[in-house]
C-alpha cells in the first residue's frame, strides 16, 4: 500500500525543505566563530543565538545577560551570539576600560542599523556613527554641562510642585499609588518643558496627548519585535529600508511641536533658558559655550569638521532622544528607589533626616545647590541588586576598580544626559521623601518580578506603594 502525492504538493514540500535548509545554513554558518577561537561561549540555538529565552518572552534581557555573567565567573570575557551575529560580553573591568576609553577608536559605534529616511527621529546622537557622531557630539556637548543643567532647574522645580499637589490629591482618594504611572507623568512634564518648551500637563491630565504618544513611542509590540528580528537577521531589509519603525502619528506630532515652537521663538526672539533654546542657537550657528568652556577633544576632530546649523528634523531627533532616553530611565530609577526605601525603613529614615537637615539650611527650599549637598541621596540612588547605600560611601567607593560600576557608561560615548537625569531623580525623591513615608502594600511583590518582554527594567505588574503624610500640615497646596 503506497501514498500518492501529486507533483504540485511534492514540489511545494521540496521547495519548503530547501528554503528551510538554506535558512538554517544562513543562520548557523558563523555559530562556530567562538569555538574556532577557543573562546568560552554560550552555545547558540537556531535561530535565536544566545538569547532564546528573551526572544520567546521567557526572560528579561538584563536577567539573561546577568545569568551569563554569573555562569562564567572565572572568565574575563564570554562569547555570545545575538541571533546570528557573534558578540562578546566583557566581565573584566580593565578590559571594559580599554574598550570604552583607551582603545575607544576601535569601538566608536553603538550597535544600530540604518532605518528608513522617513524615520529621521531615530537618526539621533545615540544612533549616529563615525564622523557624523563625532561632529554632533562636539556640537551638543556644551548643551549638557553642569552650568546649562543648573539653568534649567527652575523648570524641573515647577514640575515638582505639581507632583506634590497631585500626590496629595491622590492619597486623599487612596493612599496606595501606582508609582510608575505618577512618576512617568512627572518625567513627561519635565522633559516636555525642558526639551520641547511645552506644558504637557501630564500629571494633572490623564489624557495628555504628549503623555499618550510618549507611551506609544515606547511600546514594543510583536510587530516591532518581528521587524527588529528581521533587520538583525537579514541585512537586506536594512539596505532597502523595507520597514518603518516609527508610527507616523508620533513623527508628525513631535515634528509639529518642535517646528511650531522653533518658528515662534525665532520670529519673536523668545528665550526660555531650556534645552530647545540651545538647539535653536546651534541652528543659527551661534556658540553655546560659556566663558572658559572648551569643546571636547575627540582625537583629531576639529571645529571645521562640525556641520554648521541644525535642521528642524535634526532638532526633532535630538529632542526626541532627550525624551526617549529620559522617560523610562528616570521614572524607573525613581520608582525602584521608592520601592527599596519602602522595603528598608531604616535607610528611608536616614535619607529623610538628611533631606530635612539640608532643607533646613536652605529655608525649606529644594534648590539645585541643596540637591548637591544630599550625598546620602546619591548613595541611595546608586545600589543595584543589593540595596546597601553604604557600599557607595566615599571611603568604600575608593576601593573599587573605577570601571566596576558604570550606570551611565564611560569614555567619549558615555551618556551625555547624565547630569540632567540625576537632577530629575533627586528632585522627585527629595520632594516625596520630605513629605511622605513610603511603605509596601500587602500585595506588593518582594522581590519584584521583572517584565520579560520589555527593553527597560520594569516590574511585571503595576507597583503600588502606600504614601503616608509625615506631618499633618502637609497638604496638596
Amino acid at each position: 500500500m503506497g501514498i500518492l502525492i501529486d507533483s504540485t504538493t511534492a514540489e511545494f514540500l521540496i521547495a519548503s525543505l530547501l528554503i528551510f535548509w538554506l535558512t538554517y545554513l544562513y543562520f548557523v554558518k558563523d555559530y562556530g566563530y567562538w569555538e574556532d577561537r577557543n573562546v568560552p561561549h554560550v552555545p547558540p540555538e537556531f535561530p535565536f543565538g544566545s538569547i532564546k529565552r528573551h526572544i520567546l518572552g521567557c526572560s528579561y534581557l538584563g536577567d539573561s545577560f546577568d545569568g551569563i555573567y554569573k555562569h562564567f565567573k572565572d572568565e574575563r570575557f564570554v562569547g555570545i551570539f545575538m541571533i546570528r551575529n557573534p558578540a562578546v560580553l566583557v566581565r573584566d573591568p580593565e578590559l571594559v576600560r580599554m574598550v570604552l576609553q583607551k582603545d575607544f577608536y576601535h569601538f566608536t559605534d553603538h550597535y544600530s542599523f540604518k532605518t528608513n529616511p522617513k524615520d529621521y527621529l531615530m537618526n539621533h546622537l545615540y544612533a549616529l556613527k563615525g564622523q557624523e557622531w563625532k561632529a554632533m557630539r562636539m556640537k551638543l556637548s556644551p548643551a549638557y554641562t553642569a552650568v546649562k543643567i543648573k539653568t534649567m532647574f527652575f523648570l524641573v522645580k515647577e514640575c515638582s510642585y505639581i507632583l506634590r499637589e497631585v500626590v496629595g490629591k491622590l492619597i486623599d482618594q487612596s493612599n496606595a499609588l501606582d508609582v510608575k504611572d505618577v512618576l512617568s507623568r512627572f518625567t513627561t512634564d519635565v522633559i516636555a518643558s525642558c526639551a520641547f518648551g511645552i506644558e504637557s500637563n501630564s500629571l494633572s491630565n490623564k489624557e495628555s496627548k504628549f503623555y499618550q504618544l510618549g507611551l506609544k513611542s515606547m511600546n514594543r509590540d510583536f510587530l516591532m519585535l518581528l521587524k527588529l528580528f528581521l533587520y538583525i537577521s537579514f541585512p537586506v531589509f536594512e539596505k532597502y529600508h523595507c520597514f518603518n519603525f516609527m508610527d507616523r502619528s508620533i513623527v508628525e506630532f513631535f515634528t509639529a511641536a518642535v517646528r511650531s515652537t522653533v518658528e515662534y521663538r525665532e520670529k519673536n526672539n523668545v528665550s526660555r533658558l531650556d534645552f530647545l533654546d540651545l538647539l535653536i542657537k546651534l541652528r543659527q550657528n551661534q556658540s553655546i559655550l560659556e566663558e572658559g568652556e572648551r569643546l571636547p577633544d575627540f582625537s583629531g576632530s576639529s571645529r571645521s569638521e562640525i556641520k554648521e546649523g541644525l535642521t528642524i528634523e535634526e532638532i526633532t531627533a535630538e529632542t526626541y532622544l532627550f525624551f526617549t532616553a529620559g522617560f523610562e530611565t528616570t521614572s524607573n530609577t525613581t520608582m525602584f528607589c521608592l520601592y527599596e526605601l519602602a522595603c528598608n525603613g531604616r535607610i528611608q529614615d536616614q535619607l529623610y533626616w538628611e533631606v530635612e537637615d539640608v532643607l533646613d539650611r536652605h529655608e525649606g527650599n529644594i534648590s539645585y545647590q541643596a540637591l548637591q549637598e544630599m550625598t546620602y541621596l546619591d548613595q541611595v540612588i546608586n545600589d543595584p541588586y543589593s540595596f546597601d547605600p553604604e557600599r557607595f560611601s566615599p571611603k568604600k567607593h575608593k576601593t573599587w576598580h573605577p570601571y566596576a560600576y558604570l550606570p551611565f557608561g564611560e569614555g567619549p560615548r558615555m551618556c551625555i544626559g547624565q547630569k540632567f537625569g540625576l537632577m530629575n531623580v533627586k528632585t522627585a525623591l527629595a520632594t516625596l521623601v520630605a513629605d511622605y513615608q513610603i511603605s509596601l502594600t500587602p500585595e506588593t511583590e518582594v522581590p519584584l518580578k521583572l517584565k520579560n518582554d520589555s527593553f527597560t527594567t520594569v516590574p511585571s505588574t503595576p507597583l503600588l506603594l502606600i504614601f503616608t503624610r509625615r506631618k499633618e500640615n502637609v497638604n496638596a497646596t
